[in-house]
């Protein structure tokens, strides 16, 4: 029999006011939780957009499927650090979308932040409240060395805006960001991606 994947919360390092109520202990992917739900669970949409209803139907239709669960992150639809400035805006407005959607339906969420390169800072940031618990993922941007510098400048440069109390991450984690919240005695939490786990 399968069994539903879910990737399990690593506390990497636990700031002085941590509490694990205030994370997720599992997230499951959305696609896969509509084949093997795990109600406990938060989804994500960590995922290529075909695999995804909610990227190609909308995020409506969805709605009451997601209400079974704990929560859910804000979208993931990436934007590209090569991409130009309209594209990645209009990447910005549909994660801005789907937080306004979750809170207007009374679906607990935390804020997937996304960035690009240097261009998306001054709007990929605005409105996230400080002090508050934020997502990244990490996919696709640890493999080579210039993705790597993209991915912790925008990290560095998000903890200097919005000075979250906990980072959470979804893959892997880069030892500058780990040093980094330890320096600043941010929590920071990993969660093993989908392609880990089923390896």
């Amino acid at each position: 029999m399968l069994h539903p994947i879910v990737s399990c919360a690593q506390i990497l390092h636990k700031s002085r006011n941590f509490s694990m109520s205030e994370i997720p202990k599992e997230l499951q992917s959305y696609s896969e939780s509509l084949r093997y739900p795990v109600y406990d669970s938060w989804l994500h949409f960590y995922e290529e957009d075909f695999r995804c209803d909610v990227y190609t139907e909308g995020l409506t239709p969805c709605l009451e499927h997601i209400k079974n669960f704990g929560g859910a992150l804000t979208l993931d639809r990436s934007i590209g650090w090569c991409d130009n400035l309209e594209i990645q805006t209009d990447a910005d407005k549909m994660n801005r979308h789907s937080r306004d959607i979750f809170a207007q339906n009374g679906i607990p969420y935390i804020i997937n932040v996304r960035f690009g390169d240097e261009k998306s800072y001054p709007f990929c940031f605005r409105d996230i409240p400080k002090d508050s618990i934020l997502f990244v993922g990490a996919l696709g941007t640890q493999a080579r060395a210039d993705h790597k510098t993209i991915f912790y400048s925008g990290v560095c440069t998000m903890i200097e805006t919005l000075e979250p109390r906990a980072l959470l991450i979804y893959g892997s984690v880069d030892k500058r960001i780990f040093e980094l919240c330890i320096a600043r005695d941010i929590t920071l939490v990993r969660y093993p991606s989908q392609k880990e786990i089923i390896r």
